[in-house]
């Protein structure tokens, strides 16, 4: 998502009735939060309405200041159901497979949050659905990851009937949150500083027949949040495609210039159109290295020199050096706290 797209109206207002909803238990008054974020409140009596990025963001941060609960997120998410999506959400329980419906929502989720993409993909037997902040969100990133993870784990007993939340699993690529504890026996198994934001299942449930599917609702449901996301005028996100060449070419870091000719892009222009998102070709390079030093730390067996390798670093100094500007620790010692 650019910068210049954060003033226009792209959030389904649904997802302010969400927060002023979760925000309601912790007795803050909806017009109360509603007026610190600069949101008028007959914008919700339209259920067309949508809220900038500005308005979503300064809604959540608000509502986790003005009701003192670091774990918001979390809230939202074990609130959340297919119908906080709105149409979509009709999409994804009428889908024919649970592939089909994560498909659908990776098409288009743009025109939901379109600050937040997500990627289906298959790593041995899990199923993974890794989510991607795609715009430079501040202290609101935490809290879209958490709702995000949380929300999508709570859809899987929805589209699957035999899929329990005991058999999911959550990445987080930060650290454990002190607030997680607290949540801990109502979320599905997770796992902190793995280098990825990610929902784990048995990748023998993709093809697995949707309880609720409707050929004719599913078909309805595609067309209109085609439509919709022509109207936005929204698509593919420039950083998540940057961020998924990166992740495909393990063996090696590409280049700028190679990364721009395989999105038909001159370089001049690639460089341009990052920065009209806020971040540049460096800073997603070190971030997708960050992610896979910790991946690699976490579920290989891989010494430090030949992570260091696979990343491209000169040597295993260099790496450890990034490591410890990352993460406040080296390799070593955060393979061995894990």
């Amino acid at each position: 998502m650019k910068l210049a797209e954060f003033d226009r109206p792209a959030v389904p207002v649904g997802y302010a009735q969400l927060i002023l909803d979760v925000a309601a238990t912790h007795d803050v008054a909806g017009e109360d939060l509603l007026d610190a974020a600069g949101v008028p409140v007959a914008l919700l009596d339209d259920p067309g309405a949508r809220l900038t990025a500005w308005q979503a963001g300064a809604l959540l941060h608000l509502a986790v200041e003005m009701t003192g609960e670091p774990a918001f997120g979390y809230e939202l998410g074990l609130h959340s159901s297919p119908t906080s999506h709105g149409i979509m959400g009709y999409g994804l329980i009428s889908s024919a497979t649970v592939r089909q419906a994560i498909a659908l929502g990776e098409r288009y989720m743009p025109a939901r949050l379109p600050m937040v993409s997500m990627a289906l993909s298959v790593d041995d037997d899990r199923g993974v659905i890794e989510v991607e902040v795609t715009a430079p969100v501040g202290r609101v990133r935490q809290v879209l990851l958490d709702l995000f993870l949380v929300g999508v784990s709570r859809m899987a007993p929805v589209v699957n009937e035999r899929r329990r939340l005991q058999e999911l699993e959550l990445w987080f690529d930060g650290t454990e949150p002190d607030y997680y504890a607290r949540f801990a026996d109502r979320l599905p198994v997770a796992r902190f500083a793995m280098g990825a934001n990610q929902v784990r299942f048995p990748a023998s449930d993709l093809d697995l027949p949707v309880a609720t599917a409707n050929r004719v609702t599913a078909t309805m449901v595609e067309e209109q949040c085609r439509l919709e996301l022509e109207q936005l005028g929204l698509g593919h996100d420039l950083v998540a495609q940057v961020r998924a060449a990166l992740r495909e070419s393990r063996d090696e870091v590409p280049d700028l210039e190679t990364v721009a000719e395989r999105l038909h892009l001159s370089g001049r222009t690639f460089k341009r159109k990052l920065h009209e998102h806020g971040t540049s070709y460096r800073e997603l390079v070190e971030a997708t290295r960050r992610a896979e030093a910790m991946r690699l730390l976490n579920t290989t067996r891989l010494s430090v020199a030949q992570i260091s390798a696979r990343l491209g670093y000169a040597d295993a100094s260099s790496f450890t050096r990034a490591f410890q500007k990352w993460t406040s620790t080296t390799p070593g010692a955060f393979r061995t706290d894990k």
